[in-house]
C-alpha cells in the first residue's frame, strides 16, 4: 500500500526576502502561477508581491516582517509551489497547516478561494498592526521542561509553539522577550528572533478576536476537497469553521503533538511545500529511529532552487515507482 502524502504549509517565519527567486527566473511555470497570484494580490495589497519579494535593495538577511507584504507573500508562494508539484503529478492526500499555513491549506483544499484567502491574510495582518501593541518572537533550543526551570525569565512570554522537542518558540512583549533571551545566552542556552513582530497565538491577539471573527464569519466556506489536519488543534478538520480559523491564529501550534499522532496512524510521507524547508526539518527531528515515515522538502533557504526542486522530483518518481 502507497504512504499517503502530506501536502505541509508554514507560517510567519519562514518568509525572506528572495524566497524563490531562480524558480521566478528559470521555471517558467512557476513564474506563471506566481505571476498569476501577484495579480490577485496586487490590488489587495496596492504593492506587488513579486516586487515585494525580489526587491533589489533586500537581501535575504534582511528582516521580512511587514507582517500584511509577508503574509501575501507567503501564501503566494507556498500556493505557487504546490501547483508546480501538482503538475507532475504529485498530488496531496492531507494537508497540514502551521498557523498561517492553516489559510494555504485551506486555499489548496478549494476551501475558499485563493483571493478570498488573500484577501483575509492581509486584513487580519492589518487589523493586528492597527490594534495590538508590538511584541516579539524567540525560537529556542532546549528541552521542553526549560520554561518551567527558568520560570522567572519566562514569567512574561507564551510558550507559543512545540516544533520538536528540543525546539520551541516563545512570543511575549518586546522588553520581556529580550531578557528572556538575555537569561537564557547566560545560562548557554540557544535562541533566535523570528522576523515576526506581534503576538500571534497569545493573550496579545484577543483585542482584534471580534472583528477578526466577522471577517471569518463573511469568508463562506466549502467543505475541503482534500482532507487538512491543523496544527492546532492536532486532527483532522472535518470542516472549516470560524472557531476553527480563529484558534489557528490564537492558541499554541502543537505541532510534535501532530506529526506523532499521524504518525501513529499510518506512516505518510510528509512534504514541505513552504519556502525554508522548516517543517520538514522539524519533521526529520521528530520521527523515531527506523520510522517508515519520511520527510522531504521542495526548496529551502540556501538557494539552488532548480536543483533541489528537480532534485525533489526525482525522488519521488522513485519512491512512486
Amino acid at each position: 500500500m502507497t504512504k499517503p502524502t502530506v501536502f505541509m504549509y508554514s507560517g510567519q517565519g519562514s518568509q525572506y526576502f528572495r524566497m524563490t527567486r531562480e524558480l521566478y527566473e528559470r521555471h517558467p511555470r512557476y513564474r506563471l502561477w506566481l505571476d498569476y497570484c501577484d495579480d490577485i494580490a496586487t490590488p489587495i495589497l496596492g504593492s506587488s508581491v513579486v516586487d515585494t519579494i525580489f526587491d533589489p535593495a533586500r537581501g535575504k538577511g534582511d528582516p521580512f516582517d511587514s507582517l500584511a507584504d509577508s503574509n501575501a507573500a507567503l501564501l503566494c508562494v507556498e500556493y505557487s509551489l504546490t501547483r508546480v508539484v501538482q503538475e507532475t503529478g504529485l498530488l496531496p492526500d492531507v494537508l497540514l497547516g502551521y498557523s498561517l499555513g492553516e489559510i494555504t491549506a485551506a486555499v489548496v483544499a478549494e476551501v475558499f478561494p485563493l483571493e478570498t484567502g488573500i484577501a483575509f491574510a492581509v486584513e487580519f495582518a492589518r487589523l493586528i498592526e492597527e490594534r495590538t501593541e508590538r511584541a516579539a518572537m524567540l525560537a529556542v533550543v532546549g528541552p521542553p521542561e526549560l520554561p518551567a526551570r527558568y520560570a522567572g525569565a519566562f514569567a512574561d512570554c507564551w510558550v507559543t509553539a512545540r516544533n520538536f522537542d528540543t525546539n520551541f518558540v516563545v512570543t511575549g512583549r518586546v522588553k520581556a522577550v529580550a531578557e528572556l533571551q538575555s537569561a537564557l545566552e547566560r545560562e548557554g542556552v540557544v535562541s533566535q528572533r523570528l522576523p515576526v513582530n506581534y503576538g500571534v497565538h497569545t493573550p496579545l491577539l484577543d483585542p482584534v478576536e471580534e472583528r477578526v471573527r466577522e471577517l471569518i464569519g463573511g469568508l463562506g466556506f466549502s467543505p475541503p476537497r482534500i482532507p487538512v489536519v491543523s496544527a492546532a488543534s492536532a486532527g483532522r478538520v472535518g470542516a472549516v469553521t470560524p472557531d476553527g480559523v480563529w484558534d489557528a491564529m490564537r492558541k499554541p501550534v502543537e505541532f510534535s503533538r501532530t506529526i506523532e499522532k499521524m504518525t501513529g496512524e499510518g506512516d505518510a510521507t510528509f512534504v514541505d511545500v513552504g519556502p525554508s524547508a522548516t517543517l520538514a526539518t522539524f519533521v526529520k527531528y521528530i520521527l523515531p529511529p527506523g520510522s517508515g515515515s519520511a520527510q522531504e522538502s521542495t526548496i529551502n533557504r540556501f538557494g539552488h532552487d532548480l536543483k533541489s526542486l528537480s532534485e525533489f522530483q526525482e525522488r519521488m518518481a522513485s519512491a512512486r515507482g
